[in-house]
């Protein structure tokens, strides 16, 4: 056999034989790492002593967190890069749904400004409520991401490690082994915390956190390589001392840890002599502490390093850890393969067509995966989906990419709320409560009919149609009809001191316009309105009585902030100008122009938003329903809403915000402190506007986004003695 070896020009060295004969000898070690949410990045560090102590793992199986860690480790992503790609997470952004804000449609940034983001669906039996507060749309394209090098695999025993990721079955609480599929799904699946993330259906199952059922899977790694040794994690959260029991929360959270704890005590139970359990100490690092990553792994490298005498049994020499390694099915190539063809699964009534005009991403393109997460992250924000995510394909030496579109599981017709509360010490009160019922998916083009309803002081009926024209939902065409009553307060001298008037407005119109990508949109409109005003308060007026109104309008508008209520990037404006005929049906030709413009800078926790009105008559002689107004909250802080009314207003201000919390932390409300500097004033004559006549004003704020909306509380001064107090919930920018 030597000769025929060293004929070949095979010789074995004696070195590498005895080297591998030694791995033969050595003990399988199976790896479990279990749940904890933030605090299960801590097996980072573990794995990093491990791999320092040329320790060698024959499976691993992980539930939650440590079911995302161990898949990536079995995928081959080493602990540095790891380490390196959690720090480079946004958290915040992980734990949303859709594209950041900017990236929305622009009909969806429309409907924020009236509407809460929370949607129920309406169906023939009735209504159906989300199965989570979010669905995980971003974290699930998150971990395609990480995970991509090994999308293509589908059978978890050939991951370069073999794995199992760990679920639970919600309708019979029991475990679900996870050894095959899409890796990302499976990891996504095992981390469906419930009523926060929504579950995720596989092979007919609804499968929420595996920590629910088997938060150590212990018995799920002796069966997936019958180990010598277990190396078992357990990151998840003690249970809270009595005296921390003292709230809703704080006992909703302690029931949940109570299953968790209950079922690791089961497993840590089968542990032998030989096995090793390491529990990191994790100090204050709480499960939803994901910006703390590097506290944790730091913490979860002690703790392993803490057992140094345990590891060093299994340890093996450099060489003997480099055969291991050579031993093991190549780490897939990082390399972003060439898309060869597209192919959709479109579970909607949208055509594929739509979807595709969609994707930046053509055959005989490269993959990009963080540009095409953010291309499907726009297409998931086009509200028709409950999810949109990707997987790669290989057919007949090609690469395809395969992009998955799931419709609600709440329906296409989904109910809508919005909400206003406003209050000031000097008695003046507003409520006004919003609900809208859209219908959606109309046809193949995204079709969608609302019909809005508003009730309060205010009242308004919207009954509208938005039809897109074309697959790139470029042109659209939006016909309306609207009713409203609204108190019309007028304070201006010319019009009669604090005359108060009810104004009744009937309109049908008709928009035909051009979404300019998602930034902004050009329109024409058409219009016919009538009503009346009716006196509430006050002397007599020639301001009483019924008006007409008809004409045309063109409309630019542009929205990129990043948050509707404290925006610290981006901008939104408008331009609209307006023209009233007489032709048309109007009392009389009236031109008017305004322009409205805003724009978030910000530097760490401190923002600045300097923002610009300008409003005025080019011709003819206004009816007071079409007056501009003044007053209110950064609208000259110290007046009431509407005490200043003219055929021309200018405001410019700059408004400062700093966030009190933290800005990278994920679950968190933001609270804003913040004041604004602001000039401004109303004129009925062109002839009056000059800088003596601008009226000085500002305020002081706390701000809190709450899942109803901006709350504020507030105070405002303006010149001449004009003080006001505000508490507001509801959409300012």
């Amino acid at each position: 056999m030597m000769i025929l070896l060293m004929g070949l020009g095979v010789v074995p060295v004696p070195e590498l034989v005895a080297t591998a004969e030694a791995a033969k000898d050595r003990a399988r070690v199976g790896l479990v790492l279990g749940g904890g949410g933030a605090r299960g990045i801590a097996h980072v560090g573990v794995l990093k002593t491990l791999e320092e102590m040329h320790v060698p793992i024959d499976c691993v199986a992980g539930t939650s967190m440590g079911s995302i860690i161990g898949g990536l480790y079995a995928s081959g992503m080493t602990p540095e890069q790891m380490e390196e790609k959690l720090s480079q997470i946004d958290w915040p952004e992980v734990f949303k749904d859709g594209p950041p804000r900017a990236d929305l449609p622009f009909r969806k940034k429309q409907e924020q400004r009236v509407l809460i983001d929370a949607t129920v669906g309406l169906n023939a039996e009735g209504v159906t409520l989300p199965k989570g507060l979010l669905e995980g749309q971003n974290l699930l394209l998150l971990l395609e991401e990480l995970s991509l090098p090994a999308a293509s695999v589908h059978d978890f025993d050939q991951l370069r490690i073999p794995y199992r990721a760990v679920a639970t079955d919600l309708a019979t609480g029991e475990p679900v082994v996870l050894g095959s599929g899409e890796l990302a799904k499976a990891m996504r699946a095992s981390m469906s915390i419930p009523s926060a993330l929504a579950p995720v259906q596989l092979d007919g199952k609804i499968l929420v956190d595996g920590g629910v059922s088997n938060n150590l899977p212990i018995d799920v790694v002796r069966k997936l390589c019958r180990p010598d040794v277990v190396i078992a994690v357990d990151v998840g959260a003690p249970l809270a001392p009595a005296d921390e029991l003292n709230s809703f929360l704080s006992v909703t959270n302690q029931l949940t840890t109570i299953l968790t704890v209950r079922n690791v005590i089961e497993q840590v139970k089968t542990l032998g002599k030989k096995d090793i359990l390491i529990t990191p100490d994790l100090q204050d690092v709480s499960s939803i502490d994901f910006d703390r990553s590097p506290d944790a792994v730091r913490f979860g490298y002690i703790a392993a390093q803490g057992k140094r005498s345990d590891l060093s049994r299994l340890s093996i020499s450099p060489e003997g850890y480099q055969v291991y390694l050579a031993t093991l099915p190549l780490a897939p190539g990082s390399d972003q393969p060439v898309i060869d063809f597209i192919r959709i699964n479109n579970g909607s009534r949208l055509s594929d067509q739509v979807i595709e005009q969609q994707l930046q991403i053509k055959p005989g393109d490269r993959l990009d995966p963080q540009k095409l997460n953010r291309n499907l992250n726009e297409i998931y924000g086009m509200g028709d989906f409950q999810r949109v995510n990707y997987t790669l394909a290989k057919e007949h030496g090609q690469t395809g990419l395969v992009v998955e579109t799931v419709p609600k599981d709440i329906g296409t017709d989904t109910l809508q709320f919005g909400l206003f509360l406003g209050a000031n010490l000097k008695g003046d009160a507003e409520f006004d409560v919003s609900a809208a019922y859209t219908m959606s998916e109309l046809n193949d083009l995204g079709g969608q009919w609302r019909n809005f309803i508003q009730l309060g002081s205010n009242i308004a009926l919207l009954s509208d149609f938005y039809q897109p024209l074309d697959a790139d939902q470029q042109y659209f065409i939006n016909p309306y009809l609207r009713y409203e009553q609204y108190n019309l307060d007028l304070f201006n001298g010319v019009y009669g001191e604090s005359s108060s008037f009810r104004v009744y407005r009937n309109e049908v119109g008709f928009n035909v316009g051009r979404n300019l990508e998602r930034w902004g949109r050009l329109s024409l409109g058409l219009r016919y309105a009538h009503g009346r005003n009716d006196l509430r308060l006050g002397q007599p007026s020639d301001y009483e009585g019924r008006f007409d109104d008809g004409g045309y309008s063109l409309r630019w508008e542009a929205d990129t902030l990043d948050n509707i209520s404290f925006p610290n990037s981006g901008y939104a404006g408008n331009l609209i100008f307006r023209d009233s005929l007489t032709t048309l049906g109007a009392d009389q030709n009236v031109r008017t122009l305004s322009l409205n413009y805003a724009h978030a800078y910000t530097w760490g926790k401190y923002s600045i938003i300097p923002r610009l009105h300008l409003a005025g008559r080019l011709s003819g002689d206004m009816g007071i329903q079409d007056l501009f107004l003044l007053g209110g909250f950064l609208n000259l802080s110290g007046y009431q809403p509407g005490q200043l009314s003219g055929e021309y207003a200018a405001l410019g201000e700059v408004i400062y915000m700093y966030r009190l919390d933290s800005a990278s932390s994920a679950f968190t409300i933001p609270i804003y402190a913040g004041g604004s500097l602001e000039v401004g004033g109303v004129w009925n004559e062109y002839r009056d506007i000059d800088f003596d006549s601008l009226i000085p004003a500002g305020s002081l704020f706390l701000g809190v986004d709450t899942p109803l909306g901006p709350f504020y509380f507030a105070g405002g001064y303006a010149q001449g003695g004009n003080a006001s107090l505000y508490m507001l919930l509801g959409k300012l920018f």
